[in-house]
């Protein structure tokens, strides 16, 4: 954060100590990691905004369950990102909120966009289409995932027009969310089998 104009004047590890934190140090912008079910994240919001209304809100939510538009409006924060982006997403969004524009990750947008519809059953894939799907939902180019898995450009792309054919999807950002929904879905039937 500090390389791109930005200093962190504290940090804390439990969501109590947030508004004391505020409170102290009087930041212009605070970051939060939290889960969105959860009831006191409103209240956090509609708290922070009351003790300073120019404090900029960037919250950081678990991609755990579907994101409600009604969820999202009642957070009323400057900047909302999933949890495990990169850390060149987060200081963009830094930088929106810096300057006074809102910023919401694309793969809440996409969430909130695309209908839920029927999970794409990733097991029609080959290995390799699994992971060229895996690495292209995780947002590298195909340059790159050539360059990871030792294959030519071109063979990446082949695999990722089969990928495409085979869950008759129709971009990357398509993909990302079956990907995602699929993860999704794997996690939650580890949590109800007690993995």
């Amino acid at each position: 954060m500090r390389k791109a104009g930005h200093d962190v004047v504290a940090q804390c590890r439990h969501l109590a100590d947030v508004l004391p934190h505020v409170e102290r140090h009087r930041p212009d912008i605070v970051i939060v990691g939290l889960d969105i079910a959860d009831p006191q994240t409103a209240a956090l919001s509609a708290r922070l905004k009351a003790g300073n209304g120019a404090l900029g809100t960037i919250f950081i939510v678990q991609p755990t369950g579907r994101l409600d538009i009604k969820e999202i409006q009642a957070l009323d924060v400057d900047g909302l990102l999933l949890d495990g982006i990169s850390h060149r997403y987060l200081v963009e969004c830094v930088n929106a909120v810096a300057s006074g524009k809102k910023w919401i990750d694309n793969m809440i947008v996409q969430q909130l966009l695309m209908p839920r519809s029927q999970p794409q059953p990733m097991s029609r894939l080959t290995g390799r289409e699994t992971e060229i799907a895996d690495l292209v939902s995780r947002g590298m180019r195909n340059k790159t995932i050539a360059q990871r898995l030792h294959v030519s450009e071109g063979t990446v792309k082949m695999h990722l027009h089969h990928v495409y054919e085979k869950l008759h999807l129709g971009s990357r950002a398509e993909l990302a969310w079956a990907t995602f929904g699929e993860r999704a879905d794997r996690l939650g039937q580890g949590h109800e089998n007690g993995l």
